[in-house]
């Protein structure tokens, strides 16, 4: 029963981000990027509100791995909550699959490198690069703590810029499990190895750079606080 809570609710995180992420791609075409962006962050932001107690609702495999990496969490914890995390993403996918058929639109939101813009190389590199920014919001201002009660946002709205910088060139996943839900719903299997291995590899050296340096930082001072300190200091 120890794990049953938090794995439920990194189950339905995941589910909600593509039913709802990926469902917007399918909904709104992939040139409405403002409102893809939104639905992102906005479900990453609700559902880190609802379970963050529970599980920290990673709902993200890379960022369970930055969080080992950075020494926040055991291997062998990691690993039941990355399969539920796939699994949730997947059963996302399938229901959207179950709900518009497989004729649906925009590939269900699959994500793939237009490679009229970039290369796959440029591809894996943004995929890699985002996926730092979001490990590097969540370790900071989620675990260390340094956003409080606003860490759901800024993680949120990290993933939110992300789509928007680069959604129209990779579709801004940064998410393994957002990458295999929908490919497994369309069959097309092709660029998940490289989405994925970017991914993994923005998280790792995150979560590498956050053992090394802010790990045993403690909480950052507000700058009030800073002043308050500063003002007794000189006292």
């Amino acid at each position: 029963m120890r794990l049953a809570k938090p794995l439920l609710a990194e189950f339905i995180g995941t589910f909600a981000l593509i039913f709802i992420g990926a469902g917007a791609v399918t909904v709104l075409g992939s040139n409405q990027i403002a409102g893809i962006a939104l639905a992102h962050g906005l479900v990453i932001m609700a559902f880190a509100y609802a379970y963050g107690k529970d599980s920290g609702s990673y709902i993200n495999p890379a960022l369970v791995v930055a969080a080992v990496v950075a020494g926040e969490h055991s291997l062998l914890d990691a690993i039941p909550v990355i399969l539920v995390q796939l699994l949730g993403g997947i059963a996302g996918a399938q229901a959207l699959l179950l709900i518009y058929g497989p004729a649906a639109p925009h590939d269900l939101g699959a994500t793939m490198i237009n490679l009229h813009r970039t290369t796959l190389t440029g591809g894996f590199a943004l995929e890699a690069i985002g996926t730092f920014f979001l490990a590097n919001t969540v370790l900071n201002a989620g675990l260390r703590g340094t956003a409080g009660a606003l860490a759901p946002i800024a993680i949120g709205m990290t993933v939110t810029v992300c789509i928007l910088a680069f959604g129209p060139i990779t579709g801004g996943s940064v998410n393994p499990a957002r990458t295999l839900g929908p490919a497994v719903a369309v069959g097309n299997y092709s660029e998940v190895g490289l989405y994925v291995a970017a991914q993994l590899l923005g998280g790792a050296v995150c979560g590498l750079l956050y053992r090394l340096v802010w790990k045993h930082s403690g909480k950052a001072a507000l700058p009030s606080e800073r002043s308050s300190k500063l003002a007794t200091a000189d006292a």
